[in-house]
């Protein structure tokens, strides 16, 4: 193939930018509409309430069960996992969300029906508002991904850098967003040019980035380029942002879409230029946060002490004693600590040579073991730790030393993870299987990175949540 002398000719007249839909236009549409399906459901559950009783539908009767309207935000917040673009723009993705929705709330007020005071709490409602709620919030969504689908709410994007962080940010927008067409590359690379990177061309340098952008209606130019952008690079951003482009760097792209932080992707200047700043910010909940976890562990520890009972025979029966293991782990700022867990382990486990990662199927790990880690209930005792504040209830889980002094040399950004409270659970283990490598490390890091800069008490309670869903589905390591 030829080689151009000079760069592609772009100009054209400059078209609308097309900036489609951003995924928080996209929640907050999809919330709104939620929220009004789920107030209809109710008003309509309490009118048939009205008719099967033999009473008026008036706006007194109304007032007095207005407490039913409590259950549209609790309805939200189980219908979060429908809130992910690609679930719902999907309906096999919705109707599944909203399947395990209603069974989560069905089982809930069972539940809680079961413990309450004979007669305190009616049956049919519950029922009407389950079922009116789930048709009516079927009914919207079906309306939203027909409209969402069928209207021209497409955005146009450019990548700016076809090496390998522009490759991954190509195939990440294809994956995770299926609203974004990516209509070409700029990289200074005069050997692209003309040429096509895994199907998108490669449309010239830096020069001609404006030129781009007006041709092809770009409405965001994402920033994938290797190394510190030059004053002409600069220019051209500038001149993008004055035409009302979003200029974005890959590394938000990647947070967005996949909810972790590309640490393979970051300079050297990412720690301090932006990172330090946020996590300061963060730390003002720390009293708030610090409260959850001493409330929590609390109430954890009546759990542990039911439980106790049963397991200790169970391990002593299996493989003897010890019930509790302790191990050095390491905490906020790289503070020692003992984790206390029940044994899933033989006796001296690592006797016979130096640490070593636990891998899917150990051969050390009891029959005892095995199912207390599928179900984590060999990490309750963790609550000790929560209690005497070496621990969170919800941060990045504790590295042995001996691995974190290897991860450190291997992966960049590794001790990041020690400017918080290691916890009981975390983002990286909702979202990711047991790491018992250097690459599962690195993938954990990332989830954990995005934690550590995202944090919040709501984020904190999410996670608590999929982890009861983790645990419940059997899906511990």
């Amino acid at each position: 193939m030829a080689i151009p002398a000079t760069q592609p000719n772009v100009t054209a007249p400059r078209r609308g930018i097309r900036r489609g839909l951003q995924r928080s236009e996209h929640r907050a549409l999809l919330v709104g509409g939620d929220v009004a399906a789920l107030c209809i459901g109710v008003a309509i559950s309490l009118w048939t309430w009205s008719i099967t009783a033999g009473v008026s539908f008036t706006w007194a009767f109304v007032q007095e069960r207005a407490a039913w309207f409590l259950t549209v935000p609790v309805w939200t917040l189980a219908l979060a996992p429908a809130y992910d673009l690609r679930t719902a723009l999907a309906v096999p993705g919705t109707v599944r969300a909203l399947a395990r929705a209603v069974v989560v709330l069905l089982a809930a007020y069972l539940a809680v029906y079961f413990y309450a005071p004979r007669y305190e709490l009616p049956r049919l409602v519950a029922l009407y508002v389950l079922w009116e709620g789930a048709l009516l919030t079927l009914g919207w969504r079906l309306v939203y991904i027909w409209f969402v689908t069928h209207l021209p709410l497409d955005k146009h994007l450019l990548i700016l850098g076809a090496s390998e962080a522009g490759r991954t940010t190509l195939g990440l927008l294809r994956k995770a967003d299926p609203h974004a067409t990516v209509v070409g590359f700029v990289d200074d690379d005069r050997q692209l040019w003309g040429a096509k990177v895994d199907g998108v061309p490669v449309l010239g340098g830096a020069d001609c980035l404006a030129d781009a952008v007006a041709r092809h209606a770009v409405g965001e130019v994402v920033v994938a380029v290797p190394h510190r952008a030059g004053s002409a690079l600069l220019g051209a951003l500038a001149d993008c942002l004055h035409q009302g482009v979003d200029v974005v760097p890959m590394s938000q792209v990647y947070e967005t879409h996949l909810r972790r932080v590309p640490v393979r992707y970051l300079e050297s200047g990412w720690l301090f230029s932006s990172f330090v700043e946020v996590v300061r910010r963060k730390d003002a909940s720390r009293v708030a946060k610090r409260v959850l976890d001493l409330v929590g562990a609390t109430a954890g520890l009546v759990a542990l002490a039911a439980l106790t009972p049963i397991i200790a025979p169970a391990i002593w029966l299996d493989s003897g004693r010890p019930i509790f293991f302790r191990q050095g782990r390491l905490g906020r700022g790289g503070a020692p600590f003992d984790l206390i867990k029940f044994r899933t382990m033989v006796q001296d486990a690592e006797a016979d040579g130096p640490p070593r990662w636990a891998s899917r199927q150990d051969p050390r790990v009891t029959r005892v073991g095995r199912f207390l880690r599928r179900t984590r209930l060999d990490e309750l005792p963790n609550l000790v730790n929560v209690l005497r504040g070496e621990m969170s209830l919800v941060g990045p889980r504790p590295e042995r030393p001996e691995f974190v002094a290897q991860l450190e040399r291997e992966i960049p950004f590794y001790r990041t993870r020690l400017l918080v409270r290691p916890g009981l659970t975390g983002w990286a283990q909702v979202n990711h299987p047991y790491g018992d490598s250097v690459r599962g490390a690195l993938e954990k890091l990332e989830y954990d990175l995005y934690y550590v800069k995202h944090r919040s008490l709501f984020f904190d309670l999410w996670i608590v949540v999929r982890t009861v869903g983790t645990v419940l589905a059997l899906r511990g390591r």
